[in-house]
């Protein structure tokens, strides 16, 4: 029996922070101000669904992140992704992510969205409203024309960038589908087939200055049937989402 996960790929980060989401989104993050510390904002004024201003880059901890896929324990198909820094236990950094932030279609899975809470435990909460499509009427970018709002295979994808290459591998990436993008020294493409909205989370370390993992899911990721890549056990056991 495996007693660490299986690595699917690796990057580095070098400039302290990453940034994270679609192509707009990663270009955007790129062209703002750098955020410092725990990010601290209220949900946008307007709409019929809340939504919360992000700057889509974080402090990130410098060095080598493993993504691991999170995979159905029967199927092994790919239903999420966890990101960590190399000198984090990924089982858990996932579990603790789940205890405060978890699916929000799953009971006693922590807040939905960003709270004191949340902020507390330094757990940054991202929604499907807060990202990609659902951005593109106030984050536009000339000259970026995506494939993203439409996917045939009905995958979900983001990417996250060390923010010194996010321009750069945006514009590699942006005559590219997003099933056919892969990832570099200082990037990764993580892709979820047959998922549908996407979500994610962001762990901070224990003082909360930098992010140290990323967990990426959809609504079709059932953490009670979904395991750490060469592990068995689910994430969570049936009787915690009944």
């Amino acid at each position: 029996m495996a007693t660490t996960p299986i690595i699917h790929t690796s990057f580095s980060v070098t400039s302290g922070h990453l940034c994270f989401g679609d192509l707009e989104n990663i270009w955007h993050g790129a062209s703002t101000e750098p955020v410092h510390g725990f990010p601290t904002f209220s949900p946008l004024q307007g709409g019929t669904v809340m939504q919360f201003d992000f700057k889509y880059n974080v402090p990130a901890e410098n060095g080598t992140w493993n993504a691991i896929q999170l995979v159905d324990v029967a199927s092994q198909n790919v239903r999420g992704w966890l990101v960590t820094h190399e000198d984090v236990d990924p089982a858990p950094e996932i579990d603790k992510i789940l205890r405060v932030s978890g699916s929000p279609y799953e009971r006693d899975s922590g807040s939905s969205m960003n709270n004191e809470d949340t902020k507390a435990e330094g757990v940054l909460v991202i929604n499907r409203y807060d990202w990609g499509y659902y951005t593109h009427d106030r984050i536009q970018v000339d000259g970026i024309e995506t494939f993203d709002d439409y996917d045939p295979y009905m995958s979900e994808s983001v990417g996250l960038v060390d923010c010194q290459h996010a321009k750069d591998q945006v514009t590699q990436w942006k005559d590219q589908h997003p099933c056919k993008r892969g990832s570099s020294v200082g990037a990764l493409w993580l892709r979820i087939p047959d998922g549908e909205y996407k979500f994610g989370r962001f762990g901070y370390n224990d003082t909360r200055t930098a992010a140290r993992s990323f967990l990426f899911f959809t609504t079709n990721t059932e953490f009670c049937r979904t395991a750490l890549s060469g592990f068995s056990q689910s994430l969570r056991r049936n009787e915690d989402v009944q």
